[in-house]
């Protein structure tokens, strides 16, 4: 059993001066070395350079005590082995002892500062290849060119299926093959119970063409809100402000521009508002009287400003939501109005409630 000291306990206390101030010594060594090495190797040299006669080498372990062995310090230069026989085992000196751990350290320090700055040189690399393939992956995904007939139909019958609030088109009079009824793209019923907002504005040519006016129909019919300009620049589509199909040819079907960059699109549907307000509604007999009409609209509209929903105000006028949603977009539309609240407000000012009956 090993009766000897730990670490922290004072050394044997040794007589004279001399005696006492080596005693020093060795505790200072013991204690640098601790914080150089660890306690467990500081103990073990402590240990072996206290001990009163020569350590056989095959007896280290049970001199230095349980779970302990002569190789950390002899690998640290704390330790080294007398070649007597049997082979001795003895301390190096203090000074000796903290000088051959101070530089071990240091090596060990150097190589770890190494890996440091490999890894610090690293990370500003895989920093610039994220960031270079961030700005690709950005201008991939905020302007991409279609090239592909195929794609930019897919994309162009899609494109409204994924509206949330509002789809809006251009549409011009120029197609590769004769226009057939079958080419338009009237509103979903789906996307119409959603409550989505479809304009759309077509060149005048349609209604001078059999075909072309009943696209407008079909379309009209489906709940498209629709005008009509003389001539237009392009074909447009625009989804909820935040993507944009843009022909880069006159009819759009071999080249076309899929944009999603919110600045781009803000842009571009600033520009439909523009020629929205310039072009002039299809003209049509609408379904009620006038004066039913204007009836509905005003019950329509008071119901709004009391916080009622589309399917409230359809069951209290006893109307299909789908005809609620289309008046509202047929008055926001009369009323350029962006959104709900700024169509009553501009309904409050304009006096359509005034004797309405709106409670």
């Amino acid at each position: 059993m090993d009766n000897r000291p730990p670490v922290d306990t004072p050394l044997i206390d040794k007589s004279g001066t001399h005696g006492g101030a080596t005693a020093e010594l060795l505790v200072r060594a013991v204690e640098t070395l601790a914080e150089l090495t660890s306690a467990e190797i500081a103990g073990s040299y402590r240990v072996l350079a206290e001990a009163e006669g020569p350590t056989p080498l095959e007896e280290a372990e049970l001199r230095l005590g349980t779970g302990r062995n002569a190789d950390p310090l002899l690998a640290l230069g704390l330790a080294h082995v007398l070649p007597h026989d049997p082979p001795i085992l003895k301390a190096s000196t203090p000074v000796s002892a903290v000088e051959a751990a101070l530089v071990h350290k240091q090596h060990e320090l150097d190589a770890q500062y190494d890996i440091i700055a490999r890894a610090q040189r690293e990370v500003r690399r895989i920093r610039q290849l994220a960031d270079r393939q961030m700005q690709d992956a950005s201008s991939h995904r905020l302007a991409h060119v279609l090239t592909d007939s195929d794609d930019i139909a897919a994309l162009s019958n899609t494109i409204g299926t994924a509206a949330v609030d509002e789809h809006l088109t251009l549409e011009t009079f120029q197609y590769d093959l004769p226009l057939k009824a079958s080419s338009a793209q009237p509103p979903t019923a789906a996307s119409m119970t959603r409550g989505v907002r479809h304009r759309s504005i077509y060149e005048r040519a349609f209604l001078s063409d059999p075909v072309g006016a009943e696209v407008l129909e079909r379309c009209a019919a489906a709940g498209e809100v629709i005008r009509v300009l003389p001539q237009l620049p392009m074909k447009m589509k625009i989804t909820d402000g935040s993507q944009a199909l843009l022909a880069l040819t006159p009819t759009g079907s071999s080249v076309a521009l899929h944009l999603t960059s919110p600045v781009a699109v803000a842009a571009l549907r600033h520009y439909f508002e523009l020629l929205w307000r310039e072009a002039r509604p299809l003209t049509g007999a609408p379904p009620p009287s006038d004066s039913a009409r204007e009836r509905q609209r005003h019950e329509i509209v008071a119901l709004m400003r009391q916080g009622l929903k589309d399917e409230a105000i359809a069951r209290r006028l006893r109307l299909t939501p789908r005809t609620v949603r289309r008046r509202i977009s047929e008055f926001m539309d009369e009323l350029s109005a962006e959104t709900r609240f700024a169509a009553g407000a501009e309904a409050q000012r304009r006096g359509w409630f005034d004797g309405s009956g709106d409670e």
